[in-house]
Formats: structure tokens, C-alpha cells, sequence
């Protein structure tokens, strides 16, 4: 119970249903929570996976010779761009973002990385909590199976249980399955591996509710466990279409991406 903002002991067995009764103001909520002999909410066994980290180390072994394009690594400091380069040893780095700043050596939207960067011109394409800030990622997929040589490693990780952030250019969340379909065989990728990481747990915050309130059933969400972020490696093994039509280039969507507030950045204190 801890974990829903306090505490109890009451003495007696497990595996009974506990019946909890309230009052705010006007409205009554009546909740039944089961005591179980586990801890709740159970979160499922195969959660663990292979670490992020590990996964990403033995793809980067693996890639064919060539450099990297690491999209959205602006920085607040030089630390964490040094960082970010020691992770592709004996490649040359090239960091990609919107906007200028520290760690970024070419200024390009993603959207169209194969204008900037050219065609075949990477062995390997990195982000970190990039795909939720952009407009189209599936554009941003395709553009990185365009700039990958044969062979070549697509590495993402991105968010899927995770709060607002970077507002307004916060618009998706992905699961493991859902950068499967970014980084389809239709463009050009055989899916190596996908994973998840970091434990949360989420629960319904108790505002005040009307008895008419439409929201009200949410109170009997029970706390639920999920991955907080997804990440996925796949190689690419064909070239993908010649084209693919969205509409993109001159429109709105192309100035939404360079929407993404300057100052967006999280500096640690440390």
C-alpha cells in the first residue's frame, strides 16, 4: 500500500478482499482491494530482459565499418557529448539535431536525414528518447533505412510509460511492438532484437470526483506495472521504396519539428 501514498497494518489472513470505504465532500467511493499473500500490482516475470546497454554494445561490434549518425544528442554539456562518443569506439561521430548546440556537428530535421547526410553514408543510425519528438517518425524510419550501407544498424530507444515532456514536441509513446512496425522489413530491416527497461508503476490520481463525473470508474484502477521505455536494434537488409508518400516537405509538418523548445534540455546538477 505503500506505493499508493500511505501505509497500514491490519492483522489477519491472506487472500481476503479488503472493503475500503470514503467520503470527500458530497461523493462516497466504495473499493474492494484483494490481499494477496504477493505483493501487488504483480508484475509479470519476464520483465527483466536483456539490458539496453548490452544489446546496443554487441550491434555496434557488429556493424560494417563506417561512421554513425546519432540524431537528437544536443546537449547541455560537453561531458555528455564525450560520453555519447566513447560508446562508438574507432567511428566517427556525427551529431545530428534541429537546432545547433554542443554535440551537434550537422544542424538537419530528421524527417529528411537522407538530404543532409546523404544516401548509404552511415554504417550505423543512433537516438535516445528521439522518436517521441517528432512529427512523423515512420518518415524518420524510412530516412534512416536510406542513410544506412547494406548491413548498416538502426539502435532506438524511446519512452512509452513516461511523463510529458519537451512540450509542445511530445507527441508519441512506443512499445517494443510499435518500433517493429517503424522499423519494418517493408523498409528494408530485419528486426535483431527489441526490449524494454526501468519498472514503473502507475496509478489513477484521486481528484475530486462528482457522483455524474464520467472519469469516476478510473478510481477502481487498481496500481499497474509497466516498462517505462522500449528500444529496438535492427539491420538493414534491402533498400527500402523508392518512394514513400507523405506529405512533408514545405507543409506545416516541416515547421513543427523545429518547434522543439531550445531550452529542452535537462542539465544534471551533478
Amino acid at each position: 500500500m505503500a506505493t499508493a501514498g500511505f501505509s497500514a497494518y491490519l492483522p489477519g489472513p491472506p487472500d481476503v478482499e479488503l472493503e475500503f470505504l470514503g467520503e470527500t465532500g458530497h461523493l462516497a467511493v466504495r473499493c474492494i482491494v484483494p490481499a494477496p499473500r504477493h505483493p501487488l500490482p504483480v508484475v509479470p516475470t519476464d520483465t527483466e530482459g536483456r539490458d539496453w546497454r548490452d544489446a546496443a554494445r554487441e550491434a555496434i561490434e557488429a556493424a560494417p565499418p563506417g561512421r554513425v549518425l546519432a540524431l537528437g544528442v544536443r546537449t547541455g554539456r560537453a561531458e555528455d557529448d564525450r560520453s555519447l562518443r566513447e560508446k562508438f569506439p574507432n567511428r566517427e561521430v556525427i551529431g545530428v539535431d534541429i537546432h545547433p548546440g554542443i554535440g551537434v556537428d550537422l544542424v538537419a530535421d530528421v524527417h529528411e536525414l537522407d538530404l543532409a547526410a546523404g544516401v548509404a553514408s552511415a554504417a550505423i543510425v543512433y537516438s535516445g528518447s528521439l522518436l517521441e519528438h517528432v512529427a512523423a517518425p515512420w518518415l524518420v524510419a524510412r530516412a534512416c533505412a536510406t542513410v544506412l550501407v547494406p548491413g548498416g544498424y538502426a539502435l532506438h530507444h524511446a519512452p512509452w510509460a513516461w511523463p510529458t515532456h519537451a512540450r509542445p514536441n511530445d507527441f508519441w509513446r512506443m512499445s517494443p511492438d510499435g518500433l517493429r512496425q517503424l522499423f519494418t522489413p517493408m523498409l528494408g530491416f530485419e528486426v535483431v532484437e527489441t526490449g524494454s527497461s526501468v519498472d514503473v508503476r502507475m496509478q489513477v490520481e484521486p481528484h475530486p470526483f462528482s457522483p455524474d463525473d464520467p472519469r469516476l470508474p478510473l478510481l477502481a484502477f487498481s496500481t499497474t506495472h509497466s516498462a517505462a521505455t522500449s528500444w529496438i536494434i535492427a539491420r538493414k537488409t534491402t533498400e527500402p521504396p523508392a518512394v514513400t508518400e507523405w506529405p512533408y516537405t514545405g507543409t506545416e509538418v516541416a515547421a513543427l519539428a523545429a518547434r522543439y523548445p531550445v531550452d529542452g534540455i535537462a542539465v544534471s546538477s551533478d
